[in-house]
C-alpha cells in the first residue's frame, strides 16, 4: 500500500479553515465565494534572507461570482510580524529583473496551475508582470469562471524573508483571500 502511494503522489489534504485547504508543504487551496487560487510556495526557502519573496499563483473567479477584477493594489503579503507588503510595480519588477530572474522562472515552473483543481476552458493572456518582449503587463486582471490566469507574485522584503507563518492577502469587493503559509529554514 505505501508502494503504491508512493507511486501515485497520494498527500492527504489539510483544511486550514476559511476555504483553505493544504496539499502537502507547498501547495495551497483557496475556494472563497469570488475567487478560486492556488498558491504555490516551493521557491520561498530559496529567499531566506533575501529582499524578494516570489510565489506562484493560479486565479479563477466562481460562478457565482460572474466577472471579477483583481486590482494589483489590493494583493499583499504579510510578514509573520504582521508588515503588509504590497506587490511591486511593473516598473520595479523590469528594475529587480537581474535579481530576481532565477526566483521568477522557477516559480513559473513549478507553478500550481498545472495542480488546480479544475480545468478552464481558456487562458488569460495578461498577468500583472510581463518580461521585456513577452506580453503586456496589467494592472487590473479580469477573471471569470472559464478563464484561468496565472504566474508569480513579487513582493519586495527590505528587512529580508523571514522564516515563519505569512499570509497571502487578496481584498475583493465582497470578499477577502487570505491564504497562511509557512516559510521554514531547511536543512
Amino acid at each position: 500500500m505505501a508502494v503504491v502511494l508512493a507511486l501515485t503522489g497520494c498527500t492527504t489534504d489539510v483544511d486550514l479553515g476559511n476555504g483553505v485547504t493544504q496539499r502537502g508543504d507547498h501547495l495551497f487551496f483557496y475556494d472563497g465565494p469570488e475567487v478560486e487560487a492556488t498558491l504555490g510556495t516551493h521557491e520561498t526557502t530559496r529567499s531566506l534572507g533575501g529582499n524578494w519573496l516570489v510565489l506562484g499563483v493560479w486565479l479563477r473567479a466562481t460562478s457565482q461570482s460572474g466577472t471579477l477584477t483583481i486590482d494589483r493594489k489590493t494583493i499583499s503579503a504579510v510578514t509573520p510580524d504582521g508588515h503588509r507588503l504590497p506587490l511591486i510595480s511593473q516598473e520595479d519588477f523590469r528594475s529587480a529583473y537581474s535579481q530576481i530572474h532565477t526566483l521568477v522562472r522557477r516559480a513559473e515552473f513549478t507553478s500550481p496551475s498545472a495542480q488546480s483543481p479544475t480545468a478552464p476552458l481558456q487562458i488569460c493572456d495578461r498577468w500583472f508582470f510581463a518580461e521585456i518582449g513577452e506580453g503586456f503587463p496589467t494592472d487590473e486582471l479580469y477573471l471569470t469562471s472559464f478563464m484561468q490566469c496565472s504566474g508569480p507574485f513579487v513582493f519586495n522584503v527590505p528587512q529580508g524573508v523571514q522564516p515563519g507563518r505569512w499570509h497571502l492577502v487578496i481584498e475583493l469587493e465582497e470578499s477577502r483571500v487570505d491564504i497562511p503559509f509557512e516559510i521554514a529554514v531547511s536543512y
